[in-house]
């Protein structure tokens, strides 16, 4: 197989994920003034219930399927025989997961009045299931993916404005946000004969997978506990208004946030690769390029959404939603920590096969998230599920840093990351002092925003930073070499 561009790859899932950070910037602040903030918490309660149900028919087959399948890319008769073994498996789990996620609808009383919602979040599980989105990063066709994904980000944006006015139309919102799962995962069934055959009568064997793929569900269900549990425990701990808060706060954070799992995902599929090669040297440029990356961006980002959030979220939410502006800057933290440990468990830990060690590293991080919703969420509500979610973040990133500190003091980044820091600080006076200046939303934005992109670049420049130095020096060779292509025609 022909090795594609990782620079494209990575540019392709950025562009599909920046297209997915913006959709919600024009269809949140349409549905949270229309459903209001119960509205919105009931349909993201009822989202965070299928969750749970979602990590068992997913059983941790999406990484470790990226994962394998990525290695096995050149041969397509093996890369066959492997998808239909783990495929088989998946479905097996998807039907486990709608038994007991019917029988729970009968059982658990604080569902009855949430059925609706939760029967038709649960369309996600099927359709993902036959989506197998996996094989398509694994063969890095990320063109298809992003083409795919905007077409039916439109269609959704359409079907929201035709058909959710008033805040009683929350259950025809959440049928809406179903509907890009429901296509994807019948164009990405269709399409994948692309890349394999599911026909031939060759001896499956789904045993060797197993063992594999239960300690992945063991991380992932461990995972689970500190990106949706916050959800449930407050559903159940407190009302719908509360999560309706941390909800709207939380899709603020995660729409900036999911910006670095777009690299990620394109990573661990040649991480994987140059670990079956044994390509330390190129392990080690990737990790550089990619932690510099996330601390050039995301300390500056912390910074700028803490100063902005009082406009941001009466912007995106309106004026309902004042509480959740606290609840969104102790948040704002969550960009940096968890890029960190994205990269660092997932790709650097979990590429290197050390799957035992990714799942201990979750596992603490989960009791300690559990605890510390326990303790915070009967005092403090939105904001106590949300400072729990922050330390629970911290917590892991250490442990990260800890276990892989030989691999990163090889990568030398150390001055770097302080000529970052003292940048954003520098940048947030500048931010701050800018953003007092104006009494209009909308310029007190975009203003400060602009002011400190300027200050900051401007203070790397002055520290000579060498990541800034070798992107500005890319993009001038890129420049001159489309120049000379130019004169020459």
């Amino acid at each position: 197989m022909v090795h594609k561009s990782l620079k494209v790859n990575v540019i392709l899932n950025v562009i599909k994920t920046i297209m997915s950070m913006i959709f919600p910037l024009i269809t949140f602040p349409y549905a949270s003034r229309i459903l209001l903030p119960e509205g919105i918490g009931k349909v993201n309660f009822a989202n965070s219930i299928i969750s749970y149900f979602s990590i068992i028919s997913a059983l941790g087959i999406n990484i470790y399927a990226l994962r394998e399948s990525a290695k096995l890319r050149d041969d397509k008769i093996a890369l066959s025989q492997f998808v239909k073994e783990v495929f088989i498996i998946n479905l097996l789990s998807t039907f486990v997961a709608y038994v007991l996620l019917f029988t729970s609808l009968f059982l658990v009383p604080k569902f009855f009045e949430y059925r609706k919602l939760i029967i038709v979040y649960s369309a996600n599980m099927l359709f993902i299931t036959l989506g197998i989105d996996w094989l398509y990063g694994a063969m890095e066709d990320y063109f298809y993916t992003t083409v795919r994904s905007i077409a039916f980000q439109v269609l959704s944006l359409i079907l929201l404005f035709l058909f959710v006015h008033s805040k009683d139309d929350y259950v025809k919102y959440a049928a809406i946000n179903v509907v890009s799962t429901t296509g994807a995962g019948i164009l990405n069934f269709i399409h994948s004969r692309k890349y394999i055959s599911l026909r031939g009568t060759r001896k499956l064997h789904l045993k060797k997978h197993i063992s594999h793929i239960f300690i992945l569900f063991s991380y992932t269900l461990a995972a689970s506990v500190f990106t949706i549990l916050d959800t449930s425990m407050l559903g159940f701990m407190s009302d719908s208004e509360q999560v309706g808060f941390y909800s709207g706060a939380s899709k603020i954070i995660r729409m900036i946030r999911d910006l670095f799992p777009a690299i990620f995902s394109v990573l661990t599929a040649r991480f994987s690769y140059y670990v079956s090669q044994n390509n330390q040297e190129k392990i080690n440029d990737i990790s550089k390029k990619t932690l510099n990356f996330i601390f050039c961006f995301s300390i500056p980002i912390v910074i700028g959404l803490i100063i902005l959030m009082n406009p941001i979220v009466l912007l995106l939410c309106g004026k309902n939603y004042e509480a959740a502006i606290p609840v969104a800057q102790i948040m704002a933290p969550l960009v940096v920590f968890s890029a960190c440990s994205g990269f660092l468990g997932g790709v650097v830990l979990f590429s290197q096969g050390k799957d035992k060690l990714y799942l201990l590293c979750t596992i603490i991080a989960a009791i300690s998230d559990i605890l510390l919703n326990i303790l915070f969420i009967p005092s403090f509500g939105a904001f106590g599920a949300a400072l729990a979610t922050v330390i629970t973040e911290g917590i892991i990133f250490v442990i990260y840093d800890c276990f892989l500190s030989s691999f990163i003091k090889q990568l030398c980044i150390i001055k770097n990351l302080l000529e970052y820091i003292l940048s954003s600080f520098v940048m947030g006076i500048v931010v701050f002092i800018a953003q007092n200046l104006f009494h209009n939303i909308i310029v007190k934005l975009i203003v400060p925003t602009i002011c400190g992109i300027i200050v900051y670049g401007s203070c790397l420049l002055i520290f000579k930073n060498d990541f800034i130095l070798e992107i500005l020096i890319f993009i001038k060779n890129k420049f001159i070499t489309k120049f000379k292509t130019t004169e020459q025609k």
